[in-house]
């Protein structure tokens, strides 16, 4: 019931990563969005360099999260999930981190989250 909508730059410039640890990032984000929309709605992926970095952009019209939740989505152990552990998206932070990237969010309750990804496309 998930409408998939991918808007990626296929000519962006090569990035220096552990795609390992990207896909991993990728994969939690992707499953957390999937996860917001039970009774479906919209997933959109768009990617495009800004400045020195390639962005990574997915949207969901899920269920959305509160300012207070969205504020702690990074936070180890923090989670929302009945079985979840609250690890995903704290390791997902650290990952970027690491790549001197950054990861942010923006959600409304009812309205969607956004993730964006920021990785550099040269490595300092």
């Amino acid at each position: 019931n998930i409408e998939l909508e991918e808007r990626l730059n296929t000519d962006s410039t090569q990035i220096e990563v552990d795609s390992d640890q990207v896909q991993q990032v990728l994969v939690n984000v992707l499953t957390n969005a999937v996860q917001a929309m039970p009774a479906g709605g919209k997933l959109t992926i768009d990617t495009r360099e800004i400045g020195k970095f390639l962005e990574i952009e997915v949207s969901d019209t899920g269920s959305g999260m509160t300012e207070e939740v969205r504020s702690k989505v990074f936070e180890p152990l923090f989670t929302t999930k009945a079985k979840g552990i609250g690890l995903g998206l704290a390791v997902c932070k650290s990952i970027i981190d690491r790549h001197k990237g950054q990861i942010e969010v923006k959600s409304k309750p009812g309205q969607g989250t956004t993730f964006n990804i920021k990785l550099p496309i040269k490595a300092e």
